[in-house]
């Protein structure tokens, strides 16, 4: 049968989309699947989509696309039948309500299903007849307002389905609203397994995920951490995703004075290789309908700490066997719980064990089972509809609601089918599968991709997967290191830059490939492509998963008078193409935690490589870019090659010359040595300006008679002049300094 999911946009990220995509990649073992994507507003999607499932964005939001229909006069015109009291009825438009009806008109569609309240709206005015309409609460009852509810009672009468993620809101549902013609039940989110292998729960990182928005409460968890680390310091907490809250967090964190601790790493997609590196995991919604981001790192193996929040972690969580429950908003209880873990990695590791253990109840292969059933019961495939009396009753009352927009000239679908007067969607946008569109070079007339792990020793496996079985989720069986065949690919790595250097690999027969620790790549960006050694031709690899575990920790496996060479593979945007970092310094200073107060910054760190000749006392060196000006700062060698320095505001305040001043850091560690950059290279996140942030500090502009300008300013009641002093990672991860007016 065809199944058709209606969703606002599959182009993001959110946990609407990541369970749309695991329900349809496995129904599309059985079945025909489409999913129409309402909106599309990127190129490329965040998650790599199963090519077996068609994908038909109608409205193109991209601002920079030539087929841009933001300022499309119907785009500009308010929604008929899209929901007014819905979150974003602003977004809807008369031009998405003809799209939507454009597509459905001519579907034939045996399942439609409605992915958020206003699209449950439009399945029920718009889906063909004879389909068996579904709508999906991915929030809660209580979530909605009143009149939401109230707008959206005669759609849900015309419902064959309406299926909760949680038996909690199923159980509000049924008992505030009546629905007599429609079946409400529950079936959860479903969360494939995971395309590395599981966290073995070591480590010192804490590991949170989703959308920074005020439901998900991470000031909670941001104020339980700062106790965490009052006692346990070495601790650092991830908090993956992105969202309205950033700024607001950002604040918190350095309210706090957890620069050096908290980490807001962006959105990550896929979030499997950011779960396994963490020891824990951690939850502090106020709500959660269901909680994709428990059954996803308990299925990496990584026990969760979350608010027992309505309705979804009650239902995941055995408390005190694969994770524990908090009270919600309990900043104590948060802190205690995590404490919990910390102290007792027996405990840990037991409970992690659980977690993947418990967590297969989840599995797209169980959940889709619940929704072959549940379209087997309601007569889908078959166009029949459920022979109960009240359904004849419920039909009718769908035709009605669909005719309030009959209106004359709405170009409305009428009986029998008809398209609407409205131009054809798919001349206007075809069906597609938006993986295609990536911009690589087609000629070599394949698609590779692959998984890459960085081994604990630091050398790189890469994997070539079949393109044509994307869903293959299977951890590969260890390499035997089975004989390279004359006719196997070649993985070739490009240095990028004026003159290109290339680095060929060959795949064993088994597919898999390995780069040693320690390979001579020069420093620099290396993309990796794919080569048929027959043709020739190349074709850039995709890269589905990267586990970079082992690129964490690097200092760990560096002796004494060692020097940097360190390798991150990553997925580059927005092709998801794998590229391969290298850093490579005879002699490195490498930055670590930097303490803030209104007078300096003092920095720490540790000189790497093999220096003999190590001065009394190191010193910070300050140039300002595009100049020879440089000022120098000494500071303090402490154990194990380690250093400390002061860097003093006022002076860098006192030097500005323009409007915006820029310092770049060194550290001189020998007399007779050039100085080298102070940087920050020696783990998994390979830019750091967006990671590792630092409060800005504000000093007053020096000026002549300063005191008596400063009072004067004070009576006035005018603003005192002031200019501000932010310390950044540049494009190398450097550090540097810049001065700009307050």
């Amino acid at each position: 049968m065809k199944i058709s999911f209606l969703i606002h946009t599959v182009y993001g990220i959110g946990g609407t989309i990541r369970t749309t995509l695991n329900l349809a990649e496995e129904l599309a073992d059985r079945h025909e699947v489409e999913i129409v994507s309402v909106f599309r507003h990127r190129d490329i999607p965040l998650f790599t989509i199963d090519p077996r499932i068609t994908v038909v964005p109608l409205v193109d939001t991209r601002p920079k696309s030539p087929t841009c229909e933001k300022e499309h006069p119907d785009q500009l015109t308010p929604a008929e039948f899209f929901p007014r009291t819905e979150a974003r009825f602003k977004e809807y438009s008369k031009l998405t309500d003809e799209r939507v009806r454009a597509h459905y008109a001519r579907s034939d569609a045996d399942v439609v299903i409605g992915t958020r309240p206003g699209l449950v709206a439009y399945a029920a005015r718009f889906a063909p007849e004879g389909a068996v309409l579904i709508g999906q609460e991915h929030m809660t009852y209580n979530h909605h307002k009143p009149a939401l509810r109230e707008e959206l009672r005669p759609h849900l009468e015309a419902l064959d389905a309406f299926v909760t993620v949680s038996e909690g809101d199923a159980a509000v549902w049924r008992e505030q609203m009546k629905l007599p013609g429609t079946w409400v039940l529950c079936i959860p989110n479903s969360v494939p397994e995971p395309m590395v292998a599981p966290s073995d729960q070591s480590g010192t990182t804490v590991v949170a995920a989703g959308r920074l928005s005020p439901e998900k409460r991470y000031d909670v968890l941001i104020r339980a951490f700062a106790k965490v680390v009052a006692v346990r310091p070495e601790w650092t907490l991830r908090i993956c995703g992105w969202g309205t809250e950033r700024d607001k967090l950002r604040r918190h964190i350095d309210t706090l004075g957890l620069h050096n601790h908290v980490f807001l790493m962006g959105p990550r997609s896929p979030i499997e290789p950011e779960w396994v590196k963490g020891a824990i995991a951690a939850s502090t919604s106020r709500h959660e309908s269901f909680g994709m981001t428990l059954v996803e790192s308990m299925r990496c193996g990584v026990p969760m700490v979350s608010t027992d929040c309505d309705y979804g972690p009650r239902e995941i969580i055995k408390d005190g066997e694969d994770g524990l429950l908090v009270p919600v908003g309990d900043v104590d209880a948060v802190a205690a719980a995590l404490l919990r873990l910390i102290e007792d990695e027996g405990l840990r590791r037991r409970m992690g064990e659980a977690a993947l253990r418990n967590a297969r109840r989840f599995d797209p292969s169980v959940i889709a089972e619940r929704y072959d059933d549940l379209f087997m019961e309601l007569g889908a495939g078959t166009r029949k509809r459920r022979a109960v009396a009240v359904g004849a009753a419920v039909r009718d009352q769908s035709a009605a609601v669909r005719d309030l927009g009959a209106a004359p000239g709405s170009g409305a679908p009428t009986g029998g089918g008809a398209h609407s007067a409205v131009p054809d969607v798919q001349d206007e946008a075809p069906r597609e599968h938006p993986a295609d569109d990536d911009g690589h070079d087609g000629d070599a007339g394949f698609a590779p991709v692959a998984d890459c792990v960085a081994e604990a020793d630091g050398s790189l496996t890469v994997t070539l997967l079949d393109p044509t079985a994307p869903t293959d989720r299977t951890a590969p069986a260890a390499p035997t290191d089975p004989p390279a065949r004359p006719d196997a690919p070649r993985l070739v790595a490009v240095l990028q830059g004026r003159d290109p250097v290339e680095r060929t690999y060959t795949f064993r027969a088994d597919g898999t490939l390995s780069i040693p620790a320690g390979e001579d790549l020069a420093e620099g960006n290396w993309v990796c492509h794919v080569e048929d050694p027959a043709t020739g031709a190349r074709a850039p690899l995709t890269a589905r998963a990267v586990d970079q575990r082992g690129s964490l920790r690097p200092a760990d496996r560096m002796g004494p008078g060692d020097g940097v060479r360190h390798l991150v593979p990553y997925r580059r945007p927005p092709g998801h193409l794998l590229e391969l970092r290298s850093w490579v310094r005879a002699v490195h200073a490498e930055a670590g935690d930097i303490a803030l107060t209104d007078d300096c910054a003092t920095l720490t760190g540790r000189l790497l490589g093999p220096v003999t000749d190590r001065a009394d006392r190191p010193e910070l060196v300050m140039r300002r870019y595009d100049s020879h000006e440089e000022v120098a700062v000494p500071g303090a060698w402490l154990s194990g090659d380690r250093f400390r320095i002061d860097l003093p505001w006022e002076e860098l305040a006192g030097r500005r010359r323009r409007e915006q001043d820029t310092w770049a850091l060194w550290l001189r560690y020998a007399p007779d040595r050039a100085p080298v950059k102070i940087a920050r290279l020696l783990d998994d996140v390979v830019a750091k300006a967006d990671v590792f942030a630092y409060r800005p500090v504000r000093r007053h502009k020096r000026r002549p008679l300063l005191l008596a300008r400063r009072l004067v300013r004070k009576v006035r009641r005018q603003p005192q002049l002031m200019v501000e002093l932010t310390l950044r990672y540049d494009g190398h991860n450097a550090l540097y300094v810049r001065v700009t007016d307050a």
